[in-house]
This record gives C-alpha cells, structure tokens and sequence, in this order.
C-alpha cells in the first residue's frame, strides 16, 4: 500500500527526515516550511500522512490545527524533540493525536506512517465516499424560542427517519442543562458529553465515538451532562469541534438545543446547514417565536431556516394564521397526536417506530424525503463569528436607547 507523505519543517529538520523514509511503499510529495502555503500544498499534492515538525511549538500548534479541521483528508503526524508529557498534551488539544520523538530510526518511522495510514483508512474511504456521491453531510439544528413545543421529538424522529434511508446519522443533545433525548430514547448512558470533555478539552473522534450511544435505530446519540451544573463547563469552541470531527463520520448531525441565544447555540446556527425552527400554534408562543426568528434570520439569513409546527392541533388559529403572523413561510407541520406522544414519552419509543403508518410518522417521512433528497446543503459560509455578530448587534441597540 503507497502511503503519499508530504514535510512541514524547516529545511535542516526535512533534510534530517527525508532519508530516514526510503521506503518502496513510502512516497514524497513535497515539502513546505511557510505556514501560509501548507494549506495549499497540500490540497495540490494531496498527501496521506503531512510530517510537522518545528522548533516554534505556536507555529507548529497552528499549522496542526489549520490540517486537522481543514484538511482531514490528510493526516498530521508529529514529529518532536520536546517529547514531554506537556508538549505532547499541547500537541493533542489541536486535534492531532500521532505524535512521535525525533530520535526515531527509519524503519520505526517507516512502520509508524503505514500503521497510521491503516488505522485511518476507514475514515478516508468515508470521505472519499462522501465526495463522489451528490450530497454531503448536513449539519441540522433544531431550536425553539419556548419549551414544550416538541423540539427533542423533530430531533429524534427526524434522526430515526433518516437513519432508516441508509444514512449514518448521529444525535447531539447541545440542551446542556436539561437535555432529553437519551431519555426520550430509553437509552441508558453513563457517559455524556461532560464526562468526554473533561477527559480531553479539545478530543478527536476516536474519543468521542467512545462516549456515544448506539439507539436501536442506528443513531448514534452523545448525551447532554447528567446534570445541569455541568454545563457551565462546556464551551461553545469546544462544541464547534466536535461539530467539525463527526460530520466528517456522519451523513447527518442532528443537534437538539437549549432554548436562547447563548455561545453555544449561536455557534451551533453558524455551522448548520439547516435550522429547523419548532413554533407552537398559541398565540404566546407565536409572539416569543417571532422575536426570535427575527434573531436568527438577521444572523445567518432566511435561507437556512425553516419554520416547523410541531404538533398541529385543531385552535383558534390556523395553520395559514401561523405564517401569516410570524411573515414567514411555513414549512411543515407535524399532526399532534395525544395518545401517540404520551405512549412515546412514557415508554421511550419514537413515534415513528411505535406507530410507524401514523399520520405523525407519515409527515416524518415526507421530511427527511424532502431534507434527503437536496443535492447539497445550503450553507451560507460567512468569514464573521456569529457569535460576535450577536454582541455587537445588541451593543448597538444598548447604545441606541
């Protein structure tokens, strides 16, 4: 198996390594030492494994976390002659988790590229497989401005339907303090994302993988904390990177959140590719829906948003009234039915596999065919911080009263 390698260092360090990777099944394919070009290196060269090594530990910290989330086709292997318990915790905090001493001799290294490039081809083939079809993973948020309006429901529901399509899908309970959907799916947990952040601050899939939960279903859930104190501890940079490790794994990330504009959520919105917009039909909800829609869609824009009733119910107001008073088009609505939810909630079944020819799980359907089916997801990349957005648009109102 030809293992493509490609060298970030300096040249006396890549002089030192070249000869050591003589090897029938090793192949070079440059060699770089500006920070500003790796980037493009490497999307030229397209190597399997990129050697960094360098003597400025924050270069070299930098340019390991621009490989890791940028480019995870490729793989950042480490090569060090700090080879201390510190460094190497530094080292591990960007993401890059195969770090080597650099008194290594050749066939060691030679032997250590292939093992890597082994481990990692399962991910690889995901995401050559990822390329070659006409969709890509799809990041979907869901979020309400109230509780009780059935936003844990869409988030498992809609996770299962997609899920029964064939697609790798995984659930992330973002509700921090009072998450749900572990619960909700009678699924037994020890492990949550608390305890996963507290073993490492800034983990790489294999670790996170290893504190999710397999539903019957095939959907993979990372529970919210255990208990509500724990949330404090949970950062919105250290949820982005989670984001940005598992979509490479997972057709679809279904993120369940916690009610308001907290760093988390809004971090959550910024990567997204779909936000699904739960409102409730009374008029109380429909007024705290329309402030924050108006929210969401100043921060990242009408296009990724769609406004989702969640149980439909015979009311004064119509389902025509809903889009009418939040001017907002309506895209979905999901029939309530009582005995329906209260079964699924007393015994932790999904309604779409308890009742799967219901009404609610037909509508279901109709969703995930309509999400499934789109040739890719509509992002609308943006070089600002959302999060910063958000600040600076109420400082400004602040400054206007």
């Amino acid at each position: 198996m030809e293992v493509k390698v490609l060298i970030f260092a300096e040249d006396n360090t890549t002089q030192r390594l070249f000869p050591l990777l003589q090897d029938d099944d090793i192949k070079m394919v440059g060699r770089v030492s500006d920070e500003n070009k790796v980037l493009d290196t490497i999307t030229k060269c397209r190597p399997d494994v990129v050697l960094i090594s360098s003597n400025n530990m924050n270069l070299l910290l930098r340019v390991c976390q621009q490989i890791y989330l940028l480019r995870p086709r490729s793989v950042p292997v480490v090569i060090t002659e700090d080879y201390t318990h510190e460094t190497i915790q530094r080292i591990m905090q960007t993401g890059v988790h195969y770090i080597l001493p650099i008194q290594i001799d050749s066939a060691t290294l030679v032997a250590q590229i292939k093992g890597i490039q082994t481990n990692e081809s399962a991910r690889l083939m995901a995401l050559e497989n990822t390329s070659t079809t006409d969709w890509k993973s799809q990041v979907i948020t869901v979020f309400s401005s109230k509780g009780g309006v059935g936003r844990t429901t869409v988030a498992t529901n809609l996770a299962i339907k997609l899920a029964q399509k064939k697609r790798k899908v995984a659930i992330l309970d973002f509700d921090m303090e009072f998450g749900e959907v572990a619960s909700s799916m009678r699924i037994e947990t020890r492990n949550t994302i608390s305890e996963l952040l507290q073993e490492q601050s800034s983990p790489n899939a294999d670790t996170i993988r290893k504190y999710m939960s397999m539903h019957s279903s095939g959907v993979n859930v990372l529970p919210a904390p255990s208990s509500p104190e724990f949330a404090e501890h949970i950062s919105s940079s250290q949820v982005e990177k989670i984001i940005s490790v598992l979509r490479v794994y997972y057709d679809y990330l279904i993120i369940d959140t916690s009610m308001g504009f907290n760093g988390i959520n809004l971090s959550c919105f910024d990567v997204s590719s779909m936000i699904l917009y739960i409102t409730g039909m009374d008029l109380a909800t429909l007024r705290r829906t329309k402030k924050g829609l108006s929210i969401v869609s100043s921060l990242v824009g009408d296009e990724k948003i769609r406004l989702l009733v969640a149980k439909e119910e015979p009311s004064r107001v119509k389902l025509r009234d809903v889009s009418k008073a939040l001017e907002f088009p309506l895209w979905h609505s999901i029939p309530f039915e009582h005995k329906l939810a209260l079964e699924a909630v007393n015994q932790g079944r999904p309604i779409v596999i308890d009742s799967s020819s219901s009404k609610v799980s037909r509508s279901y359907q109709k969703i995930a065919n309509e999400i499934d089916q789109s040739d890719s997801p509509k992002e609308k990349n943006s070089n600002s911080n959302i999060l910063g957005r958000f600040l600076r648009r109420n400082h400004s109102k602040k400054g206007d009263k």
